[in-house]
C-alpha cells in the first residue's frame, strides 16, 4: 500500500471519531504493521484518549490543527520527513474552524506531489443536521483524496439516517465527493466500557472479557474490518476504481427507505 495519510473527522463530539481512530489503528498494524510504520498524529488535547491508548506502542505526535498555522506545519513537517509510513490523524471537535483556514493547502501539497501520501478520510456522521452540514464544509475545504461518510449505527439503523438521505439529495457536492457511505457496526455498552472507556488496544480488552462477550467483541472487530476493506483502498486497486464504486450503501438506504414508505 501506498504512504497513506488516514484523517478521521467528524468536525464535532460525540459522533465516534475515537472509536474509529482506534480501530483503524488497529486495523492496519493488523494488516501492515510487519510492512509499514502505523504512526498516529493525536490532535485532540483537550482529551487525547487514542494518544493515552497507543503511546509507547506505536509512534505518537500531537498537533493541534486549530486556526493557528504552527499545528499544521508541524503536522506536515512529521509527514513529509517519514519514510514507508501510514498515519491515523485523530482530529477534535471543532477541527472545521482549522480544515477551514488551512485545509486547501494541505489539499494543494498532497495534490502536487510535494508531499508524496495519499489521503483518506473517514468522516462520522450521526443523525443530527450539524453533523451533515460540517461533512459538506469539510468536503468544500478538502478537495484532494478520498472521502467515506461514515454513519455511526451507534445512532441507529443506516435507514433511519433520514436526515442525511435527504440532504445528500440536495446537496451536489455530497454526490460528486464522497467515494462511497459506510456504516460503523454498534457495540454493545458493557464491551465498549471495557474497551474505550477502559483505555486499551482490542488486543489487551479480549483477555479481560467473558466467553460470550470475547465472541462478540471479535464478530464486531470482524465487521469492522469488513468495513475498511469494502473501501477497496487498503488493496492494490486502483484509487480511480474505487471511486467507482459510488454510493453503493447511500442507494440501498434509499431503497430500504423507498420499502418502507411503500
Amino acid at each position: 500500500m501506498k504512504n497513506t495519510v488516514f484523517y478521521v473527522g467528524g468536525s464535532k463530539g460525540g459522533v465516534g471519531k475515537s472509536m474509529i481512530s482506534l480501530t483503524l489503528i488497529q486495523f492496519l498494524i493488523d494488516k501492515y504493521g510487519d510492512t509499514k510504520t502505523i504512526h498516529l498524529i493525536e490532535t485532540d488535547e483537550s482529551n487525547p484518549d487514542v494518544g493515552r491508548v497507543y503511546t509507547g506502542k506505536i509512534p505518537v505526535d500531537t498537533a493541534r490543527l486549530d486556526e493557528e498555522e504552527n499545528g499544521w506545519l508541524k503536522m506536515a513537517d512529521i509527514i513529509e520527513k517519514s519514510f514507508n509510513s501510514l498515519f491515523v490523524v485523530n482530529s477534535a471537535a471543532r477541527s472545521n474552524l482549522g480544515i477551514e483556514k488551512h485545509g486547501a493547502n494541505l489539499s494543494a501539497i498532497l495534490a502536487d506531489g510535494s508531499i508524496p501520501y495519499d489521503l483518506v478520510t473517514f468522516f462520522p456522521i450521526n443523525r443530527q443536521k450539524d453533523s451533515v452540514i460540517l461533512l459538506c464544509d469539510y468536503l468544500k475545504a478538502i478537495t484532494f483524496g478520498n472521502v467515506y461518510a461514515i454513519r455511526n449505527t451507534y445512532f441507529g439503523s443506516p435507514d433511519q439516517f433520514s436526515l442525511f438521505l435527504k440532504y445528500y439529495d440536495s446537496k451536489p457536492i455530497l454526490q460528486q465527493r464522497l467515494s462511497d457511505v459506510l456504516d460503523f457496526p454498534e457495540l454493545s455498552d458493557l464491551i465498549a466500557d471495557e474497551f474505550y472507556t477502559g483505555g486499551k488496544t482490542i488486543p489487551e480488552t479480549l483477555p479481560n472479557l467473558g466467553a460470550f462477550a470475547r465472541q462478540s467483541f471479535k464478530s464486531w472487530r470482524e465487521k469492522v474490518y469488513k468495513m475498511f476493506e469494502s473501501t477497496g483502498v487498503f488493496s492494490n486497486e486502483p484509487q480511480e476504481m474505487a471511486h467507482k464504486k459510488g454510493n453503493s450503501k447511500t442507494e440501498s438506504a434509499k431503497q430500504e427507505q423507498k420499502e418502507d414508505q411503500q
